[in-house]
C-alpha cells in the first residue's frame, strides 16, 4: 500500500451550543468551529454539528462517614465525596436514590440540592460539557467567528405580516419582499384612485445600490434579492440563506419583538411543530433533536436593556439582541438618553438611518415608496453589521460568558457559581449546590442583611500567583470578584491599594510663565478640582481670593452706605494689572 500522508488533526473550539429536552429525546448538540492549515500555511475555519444523545454527568454526594454536618458547606474534598454519574434525563432519580431518599410524588432537582450532601448537581450539563471543550483548547485563544444582522418590517395596518426581511451575514446581504408590495407608484387616475405598476428584482436592487451604494462598494457588500408570493415563501426563503451561511452569530436591534412577532406569524398560519421546526431549524440537526424554543425574560429590571431575551433554534446560528447587548457591556458609562438604533448609529459611526425628507409615516412608504422602504430594511442591518465591525460586541460577549453559557450572560451569580466550579473541580474540591432554601433557623435573627464592608487591607496578599516569571509572588488579581463599580470606590480602598480611575497620558514638566516649583502645585490641584478651584483660580488666572472677595465686598457695601466710590484693595489692582 502506497505511504498516504495522513492530513492533520484540526484544532477544535466551542462556539455555541443547545439542549433539546422532549418527553422522548435529550441531547446536547455543540457547534464546533474546525481549524485547519493548508501546505502555505493558511487557516481554514469549518463548522461541525456535534450531538451528544442522552449525555452522562456526574454529581457527587458526602460519603456517610463524613455526613456530621446539618449545614452546607461552601465546598468539600473529593476524596470526602462519593461520586455518581447518570443519564441527564435521570438526574433527579438518582440524586433521590443517591441519598436514599424514595417518595412516590416527584422531588424536584432545587429539592433535593437542599440536602447538605449534595454536591456539583446544580451545574447543568451543557455547561459541563463546555468546560470539558475550553479546558481542551489553547487558554485565551479565539476563533474567528463569522456574524451577521436581521431585521423584519410588518404591515402598519391589517394583519400585521411580514412584509420584509434582511438577513447580512459578513458580507453578504439577502433581502425578501411580498410581491403584492413590490410595485411603483405612478399616481392617481381621474377618479383619484392609486395607480401602481408591479416591479422587478433586478429594479429593486437598483433602487438599493442607489441609495446605499456609497457603503455598499466601501465595504464590500454583495446583495441579493428575491420577491415572494405569501408571507411563508419570505419567511422559509431567508432561514435557508441562513442555513446556507451557516452564520454563528446573529445580531437583530430588539429581540424581543422579531423573533416573537415571526413566531406568532407562522402559528396565526396553523402549522404544527414539527413544520415550524422544519422551517427554522437547520436540515442537519436529526428531527428527533430539533427544537424552537423563545425565552422571554420576565425579571423586574431597572431598565428595559437589562432584559436577555433567548431564542433556542436548532442549528449554526445563535440570535442575540443587539440592542441590550450594546447596553450591557456599556452599562459601567451610565444609561444613554436613547437606545433606538438611530441614535446608537450616530453616536458610534455618525450615521443614522436613513430618512425620506420630512416624511417619517411607515403606511405612507409601505404603500407609495415600497421600493426605497426596502433600502431603509436593508441600511437598518447594514449599519447593525458595520457596528459590530467597530466594536466586536459579540467577540466580548464570547469572552465574557467564559466557563458559563451565552444565555446565562445576564444572571451573573449562575456565572459565579459556574466559575466556582471549574476552579474547585481541578483542585480536588467540589462546590456544594445550591437548593430551593438556603436560609436556616438563625437568619431571621439578623437584624440587618445585605452587604458587608471590610477594612480594605484583609484583602492584601490574597490574590493569585499570576506571573509565570515569578511564580511565588502573589499579585493583586483576584478571583471570584464581581461589580467592581470604580466610580464609587470606598476612599479607604483607594488609598490602601493606590488605584485611581484616571490614566496618564502625558507627563507636564514645565508651565510658561512660572517657575518649575508650580508644576507640583498645579498637578496636585488638577486631580482633585471641586477642592482646589480656588486655589487654581487665583494662582493661575489671577482672580480673587476668599478674603479679597470679602474685602471687595465690604468695600462695596460701604460705598452704596456713603454714596461714594471706594476703590478696590491694591493687591486686588496688581493683579487685574498682570492677567
Amino acid at each position: 500500500m502506497d505511504n498516504v500522508q495522513q492530513p492533520d488533526k484540526p484544532t477544535i473550539y466551542y462556539v455555541n451550543s443547545f439542549h433539546t429536552k422532549t418527553d422522548y429525546n435529550d441531547a446536547v448538540c455543540v457547534i464546533e468551529k474546525h481549524e485547519t492549515t493548508d501546505e502555505s500555511g493558511t487557516k481554514h475555519y469549518k463548522n461541525v454539528l456535534k450531538v451528544y444523545p442522552n449525555p452522562m454527568r456526574p454529581f457527587w454526594i458526602t460519603k456517610p462517614a463524613y455526613r456530621n454536618h446539618s449545614y452546607k458547606k461552601e465546598f468539600e474534598e473529593l476524596s470526602k465525596l462519593e461520586e455518581y454519574r447518570c443519564k441527564d434525563s435521570e438526574l433527579e432519580r438518582a440524586l433521590a436514590s443517591a441519598l436514599g431518599v424514595y417518595e412516590s410524588r416527584y422531588l424536584s432537582l432545587p429539592r433535593l440540592c437542599s440536602s447538605p450532601y449534595v454536591y456539583g448537581a446544580d451545574i447543568s450539563t451543557e455547561v459541563l460539557i463546555k468546560q470539558h471543550y475550553l479546558h481542551r483548547q489553547i487558554p485565551g485563544k479565539i476563533p474567528p467567528f463569522t456574524k451577521g444582522g436581521f431585521d423584519i418590517e410588518s404591515e402598519v395596518r391589517g394583519e400585521k405580516r411580514i412584509n420584509i426581511i434582511t438577513f447580512i451575514s459578513e458580507h453578504e446581504i439577502y433581502t425578501c419582499a411580498l410581491r403584492e408590495y413590490c410595485r411603483v407608484f405612478l399616481g392617481k387616475d381621474q377618479n383619484g384612485e392609486d395607480q401602481f405598476r408591479p416591479t422587478t428584482e433586478d429594479e429593486i436592487i437598483g433602487v438599493i445600490w442607489d441609495t446605499l451604494g456609497e457603503y455598499l462598494t466601501k465595504y464590500n457588500f454583495h446583495t441579493h434579492f428575491k420577491i415572494c408570493d405569501t408571507e411563508l415563501d419570505l419567511i422559509t426563503w431567508i432561514f435557508q440563506c441562513i442555513h446556507k451561511e451557516k452564520t454563528d452569530f446573529i445580531g437583530v436591534w430588539n429581540l424581543g419583538f422579531d423573533i416573537p412577532h415571526i413566531l406568532d406569524r407562522l402559528h396565526k398560519m396553523k402549522l404544527k411543530d414539527e413544520e415550524i421546526e422544519a422551517i427554522l431549524c437547520h436540515p442537519e440537526v436529526p428531527k428527533a433533536y430539533r427544537c424552537v424554543d423563545w425565552h422571554e425574560d420576565k425579571m423586574d429590571v431597572q431598565h428595559f436593556t437589562d432584559k436577555w431575551h433567548w431564542f433556542t433554534c436548532a442549528g449554526y446560528s445563535q440570535f442575540l439582541d443587539s440592542m441590550c447587548l450594546y447596553a450591557r457591556l456599556r452599562k459601567v458609562y451610565g444609561r444613554d438618553s436613547s437606545y433606538s438604533l438611530d441614535d446608537i448609529s450616530t453616536k458610534e459611526l455618525g450615521q443614522g438611518k436613513l430618512h425620506f425628507g420630512a416624511i417619517t409615516n411607515h403606511w405612507y412608504q409601505q404603500r407609495y415608496n415600497f421600493l426605497k422602504y426596502i433600502a431603509y430594511n436593508v441600511n437598518d442591518v447594514l449599519i447593525m453589521q458595520l457596528m459590530e465591525w467597530q466594536n466586536d460586541d459579540m467577540g466580548t460577549l464570547y469572552s465574557l460568558s467564559g466557563n458559563s453559557l451565552i444565555s446565562q450572560f445576564s444572571r451573573q451569580t449562575v456565572m459565579l457559581r459556574n466559575d466556582a466550579f471549574e476552579y474547585a473541580i481541578h483542585r480536588g474540591h467540589v462546590p456544594a449546590s445550591a437548593g430551593s432554601k438556603m436560609f436556616t433557623e438563625y437568619d431571621d435573627e439578623l437584624s440587618m442583611t445585605g452587604g458587608t464592608v471590610l477594612p480594605p487591607n484583609k484583602a492584601e496578599r490574597t490574590g493569585t500567583k499570576a506571573v509565570a516569571e515569578m511564580p511565588d509572588t502573589e499579585t493583586l488579581v483576584s478571583v471570584f470578584t464581581n461589580d467592581l463599580d470604580v466610580s464609587s470606590f470606598y476612599p479607604s480602598v483607594t488609598e490602601e491599594f493606590n488605584i485611581s480611575k484616571e490614566s496618564a497620558l502625558a507627563t507636564v514638566i514645565s508651565i510658561n510663565g512660572y517657575p518649575q516649583r508650580f508644576v507640583e502645585h498645579m498637578m496636585s490641584c488638577i486631580v482633585q478640582p471641586e477642592v482646589s478651584a480656588v486655589d487654581l483660580c487665583t494662582t493661575y488666572y489671577n482672580l480673587p481670593s476668599f478674603f479679597e472677595i470679602e474685602d471687595i465686598f465690604d468695600a462695596e457695601q460701604m460705598r452704596k452706605k456713603n454714596n461714594t466710590h471706594v476703590t478696590t484693595p491694591s493687591n486686588t489692582q496688581n493683579t487685574k494689572q498682570n492677567s
